[in-house]
């Protein structure tokens, strides 16, 4: 929904003072009988199976065990809801279940096929066959259906032997890894169960690293650095360095890549990459050589913008080689003269890349290009962005010599301050933290690959606002309460200068001073009693905000309306930036105070399965959009997304300022941020943690790839919205697609602002 604030007034709404009424099972929650038997590969029954059922929201401690009898049969008695099951017993591998469903009205009863296991065993020798005690060994299956429980690690003993048990036969793979201080690890890959594994461990490594320069004089050991190739990777190594080399000591035996560093200039910087194994309880020797490269220059040429004008005074790097791996590389910078020419001192090859920008030391905001289609052409830089130059004064006419750009603090004696664009078109920004001055909104129209100077911003002492907060009743006084002044276009942003905040007192009243002049928009959210979405004109002094009583939304989620669902957590978004929370208890049930008479859009949100290794939920839910009236109690249950389509989407970035949604049916570009933010209300999230990140690697979630999942989805059309946050916006790309079977529907994109995104300033 898109807001319009002309003629915007306060809805008066009854205050939710009525009972609340308690919510109840809409189905019996007796418990009902699960029946396994357990068969092994030739359906024969295998007694004494241990049968754990254990509830499948993250957390729970709620579980139910029994043994299977002669016939292979037992039974355990579960509330209805989902529920992991695991099986173990002697001579057979242990089996994980994450799709046991208990429903309200029916009985469950499955078979439980069981593969026999075998041993896996082996034997742990150093360089010499000693045997060595105390490594310790971890064993995955690399994989194998219902196998999600990792096995037990164990330790070899003082014959260096060691033993897995519960290991599945036949020809799947292993993956086993060794590990012992001050020795070099072991990753083995082996078809399964072998009768006698031995594995052979050496101690750790080192390696001396010589760096010379093109008159073949040794380079100081800082210019060495190293990567370890192989896949046990992040052990601690120690570094001493030399006037002439570089020691790098214990190190796992395995391939590294050892990069040398060489300044032939200043300014001027080459690297080269060389790989070397390092062998067990041996210093192996390498030398990094820049005697063989090339020295060509002065390499000329002249920078010009997208309109054939120089690009005087500023600072061109030239890039050379490749962008890593083995090999040379390098770059040289030099200045531009006041026709835009310039001379690289040193090249060994000719430049791929060319940069451009005002000083060496700003390479955020700097223009490329790309090699000229002839050879006496000028290179042409373009940036992808426009600059906007301003000015911050006081009415005096001094300088503002610190105020904040939208957020980011900027301390300038002349008050000056510099905006990127990264659209051609209307950007707006807001000057503030100016003590004893109002925040000033900036609109100014930027151009991509041009400076604009735009007009100054003369600070204003602005007004004072004082108002009332009361209750829906429209008389009782609300205290100790959070009130919000925005600016009207970032209700939903949560825009980096952030809204203003101030509470109630013991009467309800409110301040703000040095409120600007023009329109901005006063909020509440008062946890149980209602919100407040007022309009604050120009020139308004003087204000009374009246609460619009919440409702109480309730219901249960289900699959399929048969099997509740336990531990999903409920966001509600809803228009103006208001938002709730909650979560669905044992049974299914979930009770959520939500803002009256807006239009909010109900989230499901499936929580990661109750097992010991991070693993995805196996169900999916579409939002559900809503406007309950002022203190009305509606009802609202919720069913798992049905469907067999799978849309990914991969974005070549990472997941910091990059996410995706998607939304049923041929839906067209977003107009204007606040369109944006309505289809972000309703759109279909991603599943939590496809192919992306394990929260036990110890990443940060931002960090991981931009890689996301929409599972459960009913066959037809639907269009992927990718969302790139940018300074002053966002850059928005969209794809079509239609599904017509269950396949796999695979979307690979490159970062929107990089390339093909549409911009929409805030």
């Amino acid at each position: 929904m898109r807001w319009s604030w002309v003629g915007l007034v306060v809805v008066v709404l009854a205050c939710a003072e009525a009972p609340r009424p308690v919510v109840k099972t809409r189905w019996p929650m007796e418990e009902r009988t699960l029946t396994v038997r357990a068969v092994d590969a030739l359906g024969q029954p295998i007694p004494g199976v241990t049968l754990r059922a254990r509830r499948a929201d993250r957390g729970s401690r709620v579980s139910r065990s029994g043994i299977t009898d002669v016939n292979g049969t037992v039974q355990l008695r579960l509330m209805p809801g989902g529920y992991v099951a695991q099986a173990e017993a002697p001579g057979f591998v242990s089996v994980l279940r994450t799709d046991v469903r208990i429903a309200f009205d029916t009985e469950a009863r499955w078979d439980l096929s069981m593969a026999r296991a075998v041993p896996f065993e082996g034997r742990v020798v150093d360089m010499k066959g000693q045997p060595i005690e105390g490594v310790r060994f971890h064993l995955e299956t690399l994989p194998i259906e219902d196998i999600l429980e990792p096995l037990p690690g164990t330790e070899s003993d003082a014959q260096g032997r060691f033993r897995f048990d519960g290991v599945p036969a036949g020809d799947g793979w292993l993956q086993l890894r060794a590990e012992k201080d001050g020795w070099s690890p072991v990753l083995l890959r082996r078809r399964a169960p072998q009768p006698e594994l031995g594995v052979m461990m050496g101690g750790l490594g080192s390696l001396q690293v010589r760096a010379l320069d093109p008159q073949g004089r040794p380079l100081p050991g800082r210019s060495v650095s190293i990567e370890g190739m192989g896949e046990l990777r992040d052990l601690p190594f120690l570094k001493r360095e030399s006037p002439d080399a570089a020691l790098f000591e214990n190190l796992p035996a395995e391939l590294y890549r050892i990069t040398g560093r060489y300044e032939p200039m200043p300014g001027c910087e080459w690297w080269r990459t060389i790989e070397s194994q390092v062998l067990p309880v041996t210093r192996t020797d390498a030398t990094v050589s820049f005697e063989d490269v090339p020295q060509g220059g002065p390499w000329r040429g002249r920078a010009v913008d997208l309109k054939g004008r120089p690009l005087a005074h500023g600072v061109v790097t030239a890039w050379m080689g490749g962008t890593g791996g083995v090999g040379m590389r390098g770059r040289c910078m030099a200045r531009t003269e006041a026709d835009g020419s310039f001379a690289i001192p040193f090249v060994f090859q000719a430049p791929s890349r060319l940069t451009w920008s005002v000083t060496d030391s700003m390479p955020g905001v700097e223009r490329q290009a790309h090699p000229p289609s002839e050879a006496d052409a000028p290179w042409v830089f373009s940036s992808g962005f426009g600059i906007l130059k301003g000015r911050v004064l006081r009415p005096d006419g001094l300088p503002a010599w610190f105020f904040e750009l939208d957020g980011y603090g900027v301390a300038n004696p002349r008050g000056e301050y510099t905006q990127y664009v990264y659209a051609s078109g209307r950007s707006q920004w807001v000057i503030g933290n100016v003590h004893g001055f109002a925040p000033a909104l900036v609109r100014a129209e930027g151009r991509l690959e041009e400076t604009v100077t735009v007009p100054d911003v003369l600070l204003e002492v602005g007004r004072t606002v004082r108002g009332r907060l009361v209750a829906a009743d429209g008389w009782t006084n609300v205290a100790r309460q959070e009130v919000e002044l925005l600016e009207v276009f970032d209700l939903e942003v949560r825009g980096r200068h952030g809204p203003r905040k101030t509470d109630t007192d013991e009467d309800g009243r409110f301040e703000f001073e040095h409120v600007a002049s023009r329109a901005q928009v006063l909020r509440v959210r008062a946890k149980g009693q209602g919100t407040v979405l007022q309009l604050l004109r120009p020139g308004e002094d003087s204000v009374k905000l009246r609460l619009v009583a919440d409702a109480e939304l309730q219901g249960t989620v289900t699959d399929g309306a048969k099997v509740p669902l336990a531990g999903v957590g409920l966001e509600v978004r809803c228009e103006g930036g208001f938002e709730a929370e909650s979560g669905t208890d044992v049974a299914g049930r979930y009770s959520i105070q939500v803002p009256g008479d807006r239009e909010c859009f109900v989230h499901a949100v499936a929580r990661p399965l109750n097992v010991s290794t991070w693993h995805p939920p196996p169900v999916s839910f579409s939002p559900r959009r809503i406007r309950p009236s002022p203190a009305s109690h509606p009802t609202l249950d919720i069913e798992a997304r049905q469907g067999p389509g799978t849309v990914r989407v991969h974005v070549e970035a990472s997941r910091e300022f990059v996410s995706a949604f998607i939304v049923p049916g041929d839906v067209p570009l977003p107009g204007s941020g606040e369109a944006l933010d309505a289809l972000i209300r309703e759109g279909l999230d991603a599943e939590p943690g496809y192919d992306s990140w394990d929260p036990g690697e110890g990443m940060p979630s931002f960090m991981a790839a931009a890689r996301f999942s929409f599972g459960h989805l009913p066959l037809g059309t639907y269009t992927v919205f990718v969302r790139d946050e940018v300074d002053g916006g966002d850059s928005i790309a969209r794809m079509t697609v239609v599904l017509q079977d269950a396949q796999v529907h695979t979307v690979t994109l490159e970062r929107p602002a990089y390339r093909g995104g549409t911009f929409l300033p805030r």
